[in-house]
């Protein structure tokens, strides 16, 4: 009997001692998880309302602004317990000049595409964002297939394979007049 019970107490403590430990474990992990970060620097920097900030700063210059966006950005990151790179990241000159830059490419997406439905050159939006310039070669090309079709509209209203520059204006007209109505 007193060997069972040795053996009884002896489980017991063998049992409590791997539930202490499992419990540990648990806690440790737990304090392992909640040091990983909930978002990445390039989530924080591609937060829409951040770009949109840096974006309406970028337009009217407003360096303090732009600042202010930054130190937000850092403050989540502390909030999402980045690293001490990652946040030294977002304090740095490098994450400013990254939010200006992207915000001057949405400028001159804005811009061309202002442009390209009013039928105005873009040729001056080139040389005012150059930080867009691997885009260039794609607005171009839209730009083309955009006078390809008023020309075929131009030919269509003409009934001529050569239409008239009269014809061609009255393409760009309805142009106008189609990128001026509201998407139904």
């Amino acid at each position: 009997m007193k060997k069972a019970l040795v053996a009884l107490v002896s489980i017991i403590v063998v049992v409590a001692l791997w539930l202490g430990y499992l419990s540990y474990d648990a806690d440790q992990r737990d304090v392992e998880a909640s040091k990983v970060p909930l978002v990445t620097v390039m989530e924080i920097l591609h937060a829409s309302d951040l770009q949109k900030g840096v974006k309406a700063a970028v337009k009217v210059d407003d360096a303090d602004a732009i600042d202010n966006w930054l130190n937000q950005a850092l403050q989540v990151g502390n909030a999402a317990n980045l690293a001490k790179e990652d946040l030294d990241y977002l304090a740095s000159d490098a994450a400013r000049d990254y939010v200006v830059f992207n915000a001057k490419r949405q400028l001159y997406n804005d811009a061309f595409e202002a442009r390209y439905y009013s039928l105005k050159e873009v040729e001056s939006l080139k040389s005012q964002y150059p930080e867009a310039k691997d885009l260039f070669p794609r607005t171009d090309a839209l730009i083309e297939k955009r006078d390809a079709i008023i020309k075929q509209i131009a030919i269509a209203l003409s009934n001529e394979d050569s239409p008239s520059e009269d014809a061609l204006e009255q393409a760009r007209q309805q142009w106008l007049m189609r990128a001026q109505k509201p998407e139904a």
